[in-house]
Parts: C-alpha cells; sequence; structure tokens
C-alpha cells in the first residue's frame, strides 16, 4: 500500500493507539493534531506532525499539502467534532482524500446526534432504554427517576456541560437544566441499572462488509469518564445482535471505523450509543490481538484486509496503568486489590515496551491531571457556566 495514512485529531491516548496501529506504515502516516502538542506525538511511530488551531485550519492545510498525491490519501478521525467537520465538507475532501462517513453528506452528522441514533437503533429493533429529547425549558414532570442525562451531541466551539449525569430526584434535574445552556439540547433516559457495561468495536469496510474485533467488559472508569479497568474478550455476549449492527450501519451506508456501547442487564443488552468515528478503545483491542484500523486501511484501496488479523486472539485484562488509581483514592477498590489487578493486566492505555516515551510523558504529570480530573468531575457543571459567562470558547 503506496497511499499516506492522515490521522486527524486531538493528541491523546485515542490518536496514540491509531498512531501503533499504523507503525509498519510509520513513514508514511501523518499526524494533524488539532490543538496543543502532548503525548502522542511522542511516539517514536510519529515522524511528522503539524498543529493545527482550528478544524478550518485543518482543512487548508489538508488541501494545501496533500491535494496533489498520486494517490488519494486514507483520512482518518478520532473524534466526533472533526468527523462531522468531514462529513460538512465531503464534496470537497473526496476529490483528493478517501474519506470515511456515510455515503450521503448530512447522514454522518445526523446520527452523531444521539437522539436520532436512539431513534434509528429503535426502529430496527435494537433494544433501548426510554428516552426523550431535553432542553433546558422541557417539561420533565412525568420523568422516571433515577434518570440519566447527557448532551445530544458537541456543539461546535463549546465545551459539554458534562459528559453524562444521573440526576435521582425531580429537584435534581431541574437544579441541572437551570444551569445548561439555553441552546443546548440532551437525551434524556431511563436509568439502567446495568451490571456490565459492554462496547463492541469494528469497521465497515469498503466492500461493504462489517467486521467486529469482541468486546470490551467495562467494571471502573477513572474520573474523567474513560473506561479504567475490565476485560477484552473474543466471545461477544449472544444478547448483542451482530446482524442488528450491520443493518444500523447499512442503512446509513457508512463506511469507517466504529463501537456500539451497551447497559447489560441479566440477559439484555440495551443500546447506548453509537461511535461513527475510531473508539479511543481500539488500542486495548490491537493488544489482545486485532488490528482493525489496519484491515480498514486496506479496504481503502482495494486491496485484501483478511491478511491482517481483525478479531481478539485471546481474553485479556486491561488497565489504565496511570489513572485506574483514582478508584483507590475514592475508596472505590482498595490500594491491595488494584496492584493485584494491574498485576493481572497484560493490555495497557499508555505503555508500551516499544514506545515508552509517550508513557514517560504522561506519568510525570499524573497527579496535577488526577487532581483536575477530580475537582472537573465534581464542578464541571458550574465551571461550564462560569466559562459561558465569560465568553471563554473551546
Amino acid at each position: 500500500m503506496t497511499n499516506k495514512i492522515i490521522i486527524w485529531g486531538i493528541d491523546d491516548f485515542n490518536t496514540l493507539g491509531l498512531l501503533r496501529e499504523y507503525k509498519e506504515f510509520q513513514m508514511n502516516v501523518f499526524f494533524l493534531i488539532k490543538g496543543k502538542a502532548s503525548y502522542a506525538c511522542k511516539s517514536k511511530y510519529c515522524t511528522r506532525f503539524y498543529l493545527t488551531r482550528s478544524n478550518n485550519e485543518g482543512l487548508n492545510y489538508l488541501l494545501e499539502n496533500f491535494a496533489q498525491e498520486e494517490n488519494k490519501p486514507i483520512l482518518l478521525t478520532s473524534g466526533d467534532g472533526i468527523a462531522v467537520f468531514i462529513d460538512q465538507h465531503k464534496i470537497e475532501l473526496e476529490r483528493y482524500f478517501i474519506v470515511p462517513g456515510t455515503s450521503e453528506q448530512g447522514l454522518q452528522e445526523k446520527y452523531t446526534d444521539k437522539n436520532a441514533m436512539t431513534q434509528l437503533a429503535e426502529e430496527i429493533g435494537i433494544l433501548c432504554p426510554k428516552s426523550r429529547y431535553c432542553q433546558w425549558n422541557s417539561n420533565v414532570d412525568d420523568v422516571t427517576y433515577p434518570c440519566l442525562i447527557k448532551p445530544a451531541h458537541q456543539k461546535p466551539g463549546h465545551y459539554n456541560e458534562f459528559k453524562f449525569k444521573i440526576c435521582k430526584t425531580k429537584a435534581d434535574l431541574k437544579r441541572t437544566l437551570k444551569m445548561v445552556r439555553h441552546d443546548s439540547e440532551f437525551i434524556l433516559q431511563d436509568c439502567i441499572q446495568k451490571e456490565k457495561d459492554l462496547l463492541v468495536y469494528g469497521a465497515r469496510m469498503w466492500d461493504g462488509k462489517t467486521v467486529l474485533a469482541g468486546a470490551m467488559i467495562r467494571d471502573r472508569w477513572s474520573d474523567s469518564g474513560s473506561s479504567s479497568h475490565g476485560l477484552i474478550t473474543k466471545n461477544i455476549p449472544t444478547c448483542i445482535d451482530s446482524v442488528k449492527i450491520c443493518e444500523f450501519l447499512d442503512r446509513i451506508d457508512y463506511h469507517g471505523l466504529f463501537s456500539f456501547e451497551y447497559g447489560m442487564v441479566e440477559d439484555k443488552a440495551y443500546f447506548f450509543e453509537v461511535n461513527l468515528r475510531n473508539d479511543g478503545t481500539s488500542h486495548y483491542f490491537y493488544q489482545s490481538g486485532a488490528n482493525i484500523p489496519l484491515a480498514y486501511a486496506y479496504s481503502c484501496v482495494g486491496e485484501d484486509y483478511t491478511q491482517v488479523n481483525i478479531g481478539v486472539t485471546e481474553d485479556r485484562w486491561f488497565i489504565d496503568e496511570v489513572f485506574d488509581f483514582e478508584n483507590v483514592i475514592k475508596g472505590v477498590i482498595s490500594k491491595k486489590q488494584w496492584k493485584a489487578d494491574k498485576e493481572q493486566a497484560t493490555v495497557f492505555k499508555y505503555y508500551d515496551d516499544d514506545d515508552e516515551e509517550p508513557w514517560r510523558y504522561v506519568m510525570a504529570s499524573r497527579w496535577r491531571q488526577i487532581v483536575q480530573d477530580l475537582i472537573l468531575k465534581q464542578f464541571r457543571l458550574y465551571i461550564i457556566y462560569i466559562l459561558d459567562k465569560l465568553g471563554v470558547r473551546k
């Protein structure tokens, strides 16, 4: 494969994973960073990168520097905001790049919205929690508690008020809605008392076939909202209907990397959301034997992607070796249990024997980040409220 691979995203663990997954094409991979440089660009597999302050600046850079390539570069992204931006400029970009997304412009943006994706999932017959559209002034008199509220989508130029919030009472929900922006949109759901949190990772290839790497069963999270401990398994639970995953992607004719998230209750799986871009957990699956991003790149150029292993080869425990320790600080688990879990894990978020520099960079600032995460988790809604009043934009 001679096509360049361009990873467009912020400098974080998601893009770090992609750089490692494409290491055999190291000299042919370009990292277009939105925002500040951090630890991903410290990877030995990141040989070329460029910093941009905005999506528009990134678009201009791509067109100025890669539009004349003999073979169209493969464009990949790790975040919803850039994925939607690519969709908005799909016609222009497709002239020069192999672009992930839906075949019809606008569908990528539409189904990044959690209300729209939930509606389509219900139409297909995927089990979903009872959901409804919500804004700051919505009538919530008939809501069942506890309930879960989360942003329907990322609002351009702004920080989301929260990733999600569980409201135990009507007063709690009303207090939350009083603090949010008047133009913010949310999805309000029954709060499923899940026994397990599950993610299925895969890709829909350019031949129209959908491949699944396996599943991630998550049992702990860091304060940043990222899963920090659990199991990567080749066995997708039988209550997850793989055929319906394929049908969802076929209906919108999406090509690219994706993940589906569910909450497990007994023998039922409740759909939470779909991410139509690379998931931040892809490197966990990679360390467990499945290189979905590499297989997808081969499919982009019509080469045989089955030459790449696309399924988890053996079940492995994973841990965020840096920030899962927050659960010891909060009393979720004992220090003894945490040490045992870390000893058992063979899959890590940052550490790589052959590429240690990103891990060293994160470790050097971890206590500052842990304190920041703790504060943000507790006071994020109020901090964002103040930033909005001050006119501070993302």
